[in-house]
């Protein structure tokens, strides 16, 4: 009967108790090494049989003690060495908590494999990190999923997944505010993280002990900066300008072609300078990893042929946002100008200039019309700002 009540155990364990009791113990090896320490060991005991795990823990036998099975007081690094069996234990514990309400049987040479593992299955940062290093994913992808794990790193070094509930969340939130000081999107970002790796954990048949639709991350597409078709063309005039420094000229042509093709900086690194020559650029999307295809423009490849270095030479994308940061300085621009701010600029001028959004939709190679429609909803703000103007 309980496999029908619990689909997710195996029929042929459903006879067996779920929970079975287990003695956790430690003892010294009877092998004294050079330094006159011995090994310290993990004894498991349940239904009779026995399972010993060798810890990398040493200790002099006169420094242990029996009864209490720790480091004596005030006997050298009896801190560190009783720390280290208090995490042992506490693993130990953690595997049998997971198990238990996984309602999945967990037998003792099951509990020794989890115990022994480097990617268990209770702990959600290890989880993180084992799936993490087998994706396939970009360059920037997984310097942003390294980034968000040590920041959960950060808040708890250990998180197993029977701890992560609503509550859990709610507390990350918090730290995240008040804490890290993040805005709102970089927070909606972090949780859309969580979310993703707690859907995985749930298709690998992972207990948990929170209802994934019930996290509510937020926004994260934030207030989206964009230049309005007066600001692109004060910025084009100073790039055909006598005086522009190389490095700004060769920051500001990747901004300026990205202005009027809306093509990602990720996938501006793909374009070869004999693309430029073609009525269309096509490359494989380095965020949806789709195929897309861009017809240039007049302007794009004006500016393109405008700097001989263009797609010749390149720069870090930390460098070209300080490049930017200078030029908006010098051409008075008060927005806070970084390079997705070109595609942003893209769209809502598109919109400005009477495009479709339909069009608009397939030229950013947008999956859900939603995601276009938040420029729309900008520029028709901007529209309403305008009811002013009779204003005396």
């Amino acid at each position: 009967m309980l496999h029908q009540l619990y689909p997710g155990i195996d029929p042929q364990v459903s006879s067996k108790r779920i929970f079975v009791p287990m003695n956790i113990n430690f003892n010294l090896k009877n092998y004294v090494n050079r330094d006159g320490r011995s090994q310290i060991y993990l004894i498991l005991t349940s239904s009779g049989t026995r399972k010993r795990i060798p810890l990398d823990i040493h200790v002099k036998p006169e420094d242990w003690d029996g009864n209490k099975q720790r480091a004596k007081n005030k006997t050298e690094n009896c801190e560190t060495i009783n720390m280290l069996l208090d995490q042992a234990f506490t693993k130990i514990s953690d595997i049998r908590i997971h198990y238990r309400l996984s309602k999945v049987h967990l037998s003792l040479d099951k509990l020794v494999d989890e115990f022994k593992s480097k990617t268990p299955d209770y702990d959600f940062i290890a989880f993180m990190k084992h799936h993490t290093k087998n994706l396939i994913l970009s360059k920037n992808s997984k310097k942003k999923h390294g980034s968000e794990i040590k920041k959960m790193e950060e808040f708890k070094s250990f998180i197993p997944f029977s701890e992560i509930t609503l509550e859990f969340i709610n507390s990350y939130r918090g730290w995240l505010s008040n804490t890290k000081l993040n805005q709102n999107t970089t927070i909606a970002s972090s949780l859309k993280f969580i979310s993703k790796f707690l859907r995985l954990a749930k298709k690998y048949g992972i207990f948990l002990n929170v209802d994934i639709d019930e996290i509510k991350p937020g926004s994260t597409s934030g207030n989206r900066i964009n230049l309005d078709l007066e600001e692109v063309s004060k910025l084009k005039s100073f790039y055909n300008t006598e005086f522009i420094k190389d490095n700004h000229k060769l920051a500001l042509g990747y901004f300026l072609f990205s202005c009027y093709t809306s093509i990602r900086i990720s996938d501006i690194r793909k374009i070869k300078r004999e693309d430029i020559l073609q009525e269309s650029i096509g490359y494989v999307s380095t965020k949806t990893q789709k195929s897309h295809s861009i017809r240039l423009n007049r302007t794009a490849k004006e500016i393109a042929m405008t700097n001989e270095h263009l797609f010749v030479v390149w720069m870090t994308d930390q460098y070209i946002n300080r490049e930017l940061k200078e030029i908006s300085n010098i051409c008075g621009i008060k927005k806070k100008m970084h390079f997705h701010v070109a595609r942003h600029s893209f769209a809502t001028n598109f919109l400005r200039k009477g495009g479709k959004v339909e069009d608009l939709q397939i030229i950013m190679d947008h999956s859900d019309i939603s995601t276009t429609m938040e420029y729309v909803h900008i520029v028709k703000a901007e529209s309403m700002e305008s009811m002013f103007l009779l204003d005396d």
